[in-house]
């Protein structure tokens, strides 16, 4: 086993400070306590030795849940856990995730490898709503999948949680909520952490209605004997204040300002509090020769993976002028020689203190502030007190510490406490009727307002309205940008925003009477402006924004690596089952999938009962046995080229088809789900498949769950016949043949079970078994399912 001390030595260069090497002896605790600048982001090796290589690797949840205030780039995090694992030797081993950015493959990885070390990077709101089953930016049958991999064998790690308030709340409530014990808690398929960091920790945030605040003896700071070499000089750095001599709003003197006290080859760092003063001093910036960024975060990926290189390469020549918002105040680690910022709540001024001289090597730093035009998004009171506090500290040279010790008051914010009921509630991932769903913004809600993501796009209309075709999909995370709801209404009542609506199969514009979400994914015609890649996102931009992708369909289809990475599937699709390199008996997959289920329990080491472990196996032998619907293989083999179709016929059932194409159905057959089939099937002339489950409604809920599409609630997004349902009569015949050993038989279709009321009710049913097992074990045994059926379709190896 090698030492911890080596293993970072081997990741960073450099020897772990005190408190670093104690987390990673003694494990995370619940509570870090660490100044900024002072290294917190080290704890991510600290959780990966103790997973691979530490005395508990059993007992080290596999993932690493990494989450960073609403408003922060991430980028810069993601690179420095690459750059570590590269010097290990460990990028094949260790996934790493970027939620909101990244390509295709760092999007699919971490789930479709649930059975390998991974970790996930985001900001609180993206995370957090996985957490709620209600997946900011994924479709809606990828909100189990991501709700058990984040609830499940997850280390969460809230950085800077006094400026995410709401989201540790929320947190700290599920970390009650996954202890196991009492009526108010469920167990966990595998072990799952919290770690909130901070400078100030704030004993009324941590101590919520179902989680008291924890014992001193599970918290970790900085103790005398780690103050020595490199951390002793960076707890010592010092900058002299100042108030600068400018009215506020006035963006051209300010810029002269930073000009005249820049200093050439080092970094000046201005941070202000809105975008539209960034954009103010960045405008009044743009003649002079120095290099200058501007950073927020209104960016699209592509352009914040560039500008976080940016900002964070060492400042050469004539030095580095960035003008940012928040986006400064965790994780982007900046070390500014001169600091200029308007004056906000201390902990955020604490923070941006932090970026200037944060490693100790100047004795003559300096940081300007002055009062901003307006005090929005802060609280007016807020914004008075740290004015207050910075006049007293008028010509003082201060340290971090410093900083943190005076007693300048804030507000106690408001928040929304999730309780049990809440959680028990967000389950069910099915819409309304109308299409409307459960909003988790409450619980995530850190900052003024909560996010859409918007991504611009070139397309041929397929009718009137300009709207994309049906089949074509938003472009992957990397081209959207995040977009508070308030701009985007400004952006919307020029130009048209679509968004795909599961209940109508299509597109459909976004409006007053059908506003966006937080978290949903919307389209923009790139013809219509609305960004710039240099500044960002700005409604008022007319230009067409260069270099989109297109959405215009292909003759190919999706294909299950790109189902991993998140993308919406209309209800009707099934693009899983073609296009899939050639042509499979729903025999072969079967096997392939109940094994691939077997290597994953095998692989992860899951400490289950036995007989729910073999229901999950029984459940990935017989989910796709609804294909043998002949509604179904029609659909399928009608994609056989002339020369292929009469053996292709003679080889029914089929699971998956060599050739391109989609399904289609005969018109009253539209949204036929082969997954209510299987499970009809279970019900009836498979029912020996189950003879000796334990459970044979988990098998029934595993093998109708495995999509994703239906779960608790079993209807179309059509279905106006009560005899009708999903493509299926009541009371049809369908005869069926020899199948998975089981002998040929009939069906009868019987959909009582899933009308309204009487004294059988699938929902009672599905709800009864989330009771039973709890939503967290539930929703992973269904990951396990889909997991492996990916992993099968997708021709990978078999985990181990």
């Amino acid at each position: 086993m090698a030492s911890f001390d080596a293993f970072f030595r081997a990741a960073t260069g450099e020897a772990p400070y005190g408190y670093q090497a104690r987390l990673a002896r003694d494990g995370l605790p619940a509570v870090v306590r660490v100044p900024t600048g002072a290294g917190k982001t080290g704890i991510i090796l600290a959780w990966l030795w103790r997973r691979l290589e530490g005395p508990d690797r059993a007992g080290t949840p596999r993932r690493l849940i990494f989450a960073l205030p609403q408003r922060s780039l991430v980028e810069q995090v993601a690179r420095e856990a690459v750059r570590w694992l590269e010097n290990l030797g460990l990028v094949d081993e260790v996934a790493v995730h970027v939620v909101m950015g990244g390509a295709g493959d760092s999007q699919r990885r971490w789930r479709l490898d649930m059975h390998r070390p991974a970790i996930v990077i985001g900001t609180v709101d993206s995370l957090v709503s996985k957490a709620l089953n209600r997946g900011y930016g994924i479709s809606r049958a990828m909100y189990p999948i991501d709700f058990a991999l984040v609830v499940n064998g997850a280390q969460w790690v809230v950085d800077e949680i006094q400026l995410c308030p709401e989201s540790t709340t929320t947190l700290r409530q599920l970390a009650a909520f996954t202890r196991g014990g009492g009526g108010a808690s469920w167990v966990t398929a595998e072990p799952t952490g919290l770690t909130c960091m901070s400078a100030t920790v704030s004993a009324s945030l941590l101590d919520t209605v179902d989680n008291p605040a924890p014992a001193e003896a599970d918290t970790v700071r900085i103790e005398a004997e780690d103050r020595v070499g490199k951390l002793a000089v960076r707890l010592g750095a010092r900058r002299r204040v100042g108030r600068l001599a400018v009215e506020p709003g006035d963006y051209r003197s300010v810029a002269s300002e930073v000009l005249r006290r820049h200093r050439q080859g080092t970094l000046t760092l201005v941070v202000v509090n809105t975008v539209a003063a960034a954009r103010g001093v960045y405008a009044a910036l743009r003649a002079t020769s120095v290099p200058h960024t501007l950073l927020h975060s209104r960016f699209r990926g592509v352009e914040r993976e560039g500008l976080a290189l940016r900002v964070a390469a060492d400042p050469t020549g004539a030095g580095h002028i960035v003008v940012a918002t928040q986006v400064v105040e965790a994780g982007l680690d900046l070390d500014a020689a001169v600091l200029f910022t308007e004056a906000a709540p201390w902990p955020s001024v604490v923070q941006r203190a932090g970026r200037c001289n944060r490693r100790g090597l100047l004795d003559d730093a300096e940081l300007w502030w002055l009062p901003p035009v307006r005090h929005l998004p802060y609280e007016e009171a807020d914004v008075r007190a740290a004015v207050a506090e910075l006049t007293a500290l008028e010509g003082v040279a201060v340290t971090g510490e410093d900083l943190l010790d005076r007693d300048v008051p804030t507000t106690e914010p408001e928040v929304t406490v999730l309780r049990r009921a809440d959680l028990i509630a967000l389950f069910d991932t099915a819409p309304d009727l109308t299409g409307a769903d459960l909003d988790v913004g409450p619980y995530v809600r850190d900052a003024d307002d909560l996010d859409v993501q918007v991504a611009w796009a070139d397309w041929t209309p397929v009718d009137a309205t300009g709207r994309p075709a049906p089949q074509a999909k938003a472009p992957e995370a990397r081209w959207r940008c995040r977009v508070p709801l308030g701009e985007l209404r400004a952006l919307a009542k020029r130009t048209a925003v679509w968004r795909f609506t599961q209940a109508v199969g299509q597109w459909t514009r976004v409006s007053d009477r059908q506003p966006a979400r937080p978290g949903e994914v919307l389209v923009v015609a790139a013809s219509a402006g609305g960004y710039d890649p240099e500044s960002g996102f700005d409604p008022s931009a007319r230009k067409p924004v260069p270099g989109c992708p297109s959405l215009d369909p292909t003759l190919e289809v999706a294909s299950v690596l790109e189902q991993a990475s998140g993308a919406e599937e209309a209800f009707r699709q099934d693009d899983a089952s073609v296009a899939q390199g050639r042509w499979l008996s729903l025999e072969r997959h079967s096997v392939d999938v109940r094994d691939h289920v077997e290597a994953l329990i095998a692989a992860i080491g899951l400490v289950l009962p036995g007989p729910v472990l073999r229901a999950v196996a029984v459940a990935a032998y017989a989910h796709d046995v609804g294909k043998a619907h002949p509604t179904w293989q029609d659909a399928l083999c009608a994609l056989a080229g002339p020369a292929d179709r009469e053996w292709v016929d003679a080889g029914r059932p089929w699971a998956k088809s060599g050739v391109d194409g989609r399904l289609v159905y005969p018109d009253a057959t539209t949204s036929f789900r082969h997954e209510l089939v299987s499970l009809l099937l279970l019900d009836g002339p498979l029912r020996g498949l189950l003879a000796d489950v334990e459970d044979p409604d988990l098998v029934r809920y595993l093998v109708l769950a495995h999509h994703g599409k239906l779960r608790i609630q079993v209807r179309g997004p059509d279905d106006t016949d009560d005899d009708r349902l999903l493509g299926l009569k009541h009371h049809e015949v369908v005869l069926t043949s020899e199948l998975l050993g089981q002998p040929a038989g009939t069906l009868t279709v019987d959909l009582d079970q899933f009308g309204l009321g009487g004294a059988r009710s699938w929902t009672r049913t599905a709800l009864g078994l989330r009771d039973r097992y709890g939503p967290f074990v539930l929703a992973y045994l269904e990951t396990l399912v889909r997991i492996a059926d990916w992993r099968a379709s997708a021709d990978l190896e078999k985990a181990s």
